[in-house]
């Protein structure tokens, strides 16, 4: 658990769903992030192309990471909660949360292992720094393992293919413009 732990526990208590536990805390700095732009191509084919069906947006899509220089984050089994630190290392703000049905991945850095890259299903790719003295190898466990994912978080590890890439193949293999067209 975090520094200043009691203060964080107090804050994710007092709002957690019947059912719902605190696993873990982690201070952690952001730094920075891609976004995407899935959700404006996506409805864009869809307002311009009467040929084919829709594509039912993702809900889990919609979410974004919230962002702050650096917070507190509460992982429970359903979602993260996020607090801006003030400046003595305290949490000051609530700035957001986000479900566990948004996250796509999460995978540690080999070079540095106190960073770690979350994969939003939004497509949206999330850097964040564990402050020193965190204890950031059992967050991180903790995240894949309620994500299912079975890759370890160990330096060197192989990271899972991004999402992004497997959007474009998948793109690449539906799109009727890249079909041979009848010959003349």
């Amino acid at each position: 658990m975090a520094k200043d732990n009691d203060v964080i526990v107090d804050l994710v208590t007092s709002v957690l769903q019947p059912g719902e536990e605190l696993i873990a805390t982690i201070k952690v700095q952001y730094n920075g992030s891609v976004q995407s732009n899935v959700l404006s191509i996506n409805s864009g084919v869809n307002a311009i192309d009467d040929d084919h069906q829709p594509a039912p947006l993702d809900p889990d899509a919609a979410f974004f990471f919230p962002t702050a220089n650096q917070m507190a984050l509460a992982l429970t089994g359903w979602r993260i909660f996020a607090w801006s630190l003030g400046i003595r290392g305290k949490p000051k703000q609530f700035v957001g949360e986000v479900p566990l049905a948004a996250i796509e991945a999460v995978e540690q850095d080999p070079r540095h292992t106190a960073m770690v890259r979350v994969h939003m299903k939004s497509q949206t790719v999330v850097d964040l720094e564990y402050l020193r003295g965190e204890p950031y190898e059992a967050f991180t466990q903790e995240l894949q393992s309620l994500l299912g994912q079975d890759q370890p978080a160990l330096p060197g590890a192989e990271a899972a293919e991004p999402a992004t890439a497997q959007v474009a193949r998948d793109l690449a293999l539906e799109d009727p413009v890249l079909e041979p067209g009848p010959e003349s």
